[in-house]
């Protein structure tokens, strides 16, 4: 029988801490912040499927993580539960009100005791999932008869007509206590954390954080989880603004979709089990976890919506795409968008990136999908 355990612990910056996201605001704007609108977490999810080895997913409102830090958290968080570093995986909700760490100590022991505290309180669960569209984002990449511009907000830019994300897919799974009230809610969707904008310097989870706090006052016993969807090219409808009450819209109509959908999963399966697959291919710590039939993806990329459609497609069960995982190497574009350019491929170039590479992530992960290993 699976069993399941959570805890969230804060983990909000000082007022020195700088915040990521935006190059004006690094450039032009003071350093450190002008305070905490709402604080930062580590949500920790422990999984014990009964092999003796713990899993942990874990969600940290921050920006992204490079590699080495992602990895070094993975090690103390398997040191932690006894099991192995390739069943923790550790993802960024990318919210561009955040701090950036290239090494953190303490980041390291606060995450750690998280999970321990988990690990310490398990209970056992069923695992259900349902996912619906959530039209919260568009396309910022629009094609127009001068060719590629970049709608960053509909507002500032009211002669461009963005459309709709490729992938607008929200997955909930619902990992429900069978002998309590207790509901863990993971869930996903892609559209950039970035309803502040450039001008904002109050540390904020941004609409993802205030999302899982209205799932958590809605619903009876929910503790909520979120995981990044493919967000590469997509910005929410509700962008860069510089009045945090602005936050409410997007949070509501996501959280609201979430508790929708959360509600209507059927009684799940008491041996639900976990499959665990893990490969680093051209660098990247891919991790695919298969949690009683639904798939959870682990990607290290900022991975375009249309990627996104194609490894949906391409898995057979419904998807968690979970990107800023184990690390983070800038954009992941289509072989389309390599051809359309924009500073999305300028980045992805100067990182190595070539047209069809994203086409190949997808391919490894379906692949990995086949060989899949417990």
């Amino acid at each position: 029988m699976l069993r399941a355990g959570f805890t969230e612990i804060e983990i909000t910056p000082p007022s020195t801490a700088d915040l990521i996201g935006y190059e004006f605001r690094q450039q032009e704007l003071p350093a450190g912040n002008a305070g905490v609108h709402d604080p930062l977490f580590a949500r920790v999810l422990v999984l014990d499927d009964g092999t003796g080895k713990l899993a942990a997913l874990v969600s940290l409102d921050h920006c992204i993580l490079l590699a080495p830090l992602a990895r070094q958290i993975r090690r103390a968080l398997a040191s932690k539960l006894k099991t192995s570093a390739d069943r923790i995986l550790v993802c960024c909700t990318h919210t561009h009100s955040g701090p950036f760490y290239e090494k953190s100590p303490w980041l390291i022991e606060r995450v750690s005791t998280a999970a321990a505290q988990a690990a310490g309180l398990t209970y056992p669960v069923t695992v259900t999932t349902q996912n619906a569209p959530l039209g919260i984002g568009y396309n910022r990449r629009v094609i127009t008869g001068d060719g590629l511009r970049h709608c960053w907000n509909p507002q500032e830019f009211p002669a461009l007509q963005p459309g709709p994300s490729a992938d607008p897919t929200c997955t909930v799974v619902v990992l429900r206590q069978t002998n309590g009230p207790r509901q863990f809610i993971l869930w996903s969707v892609g559209a950039h954390p970035v309803v502040l904008g450039k001008t904002s310097r109050v540390i904020s989870a941004d609409w993802p954080g205030r999302a899982c706090r209205l799932i958590e006052q809605t619903l009876p016993g929910a503790h909520s989880l979120f995981l990044l969807g493919a967000c590469g090219d997509i910005h929410p409808w509700v962008a860069t603004q510089e009045e945090p009450s602005q936050l409410e819209l997007v949070a509501n109509t996501a959280s609201s979709l979430v508790c929708l959908l959360a509600q209507a999963t059927r009684p799940g399966d008491t041996a639900a089990a976990l499959r665990i697959t893990t490969k680093t291919w051209r660098g990247l710590d891919l991790t695919l976890w298969n949690l009683a039939g639904v798939w959870i993806a682990g990607l290290p990329v900022e991975l375009f919506s249309e990627l996104s459609a194609s490894l949906r497609q391409g898995l057979a069960g419904p998807l968690v795409v979970a990107t800023c995982a184990n690390g983070w190497t800038g954009y992941w574009p289509t072989r389309q968008a390599f051809a359309e350019g924009g500073y999305e491929v300028d980045g992805a170039r100067a990182m190595g990136r070539k047209p069809g590479d994203g086409e190949r992530l997808v391919a490894t992960v379906v692949q990995m999908a086949k060989g899949r290993a417990a």
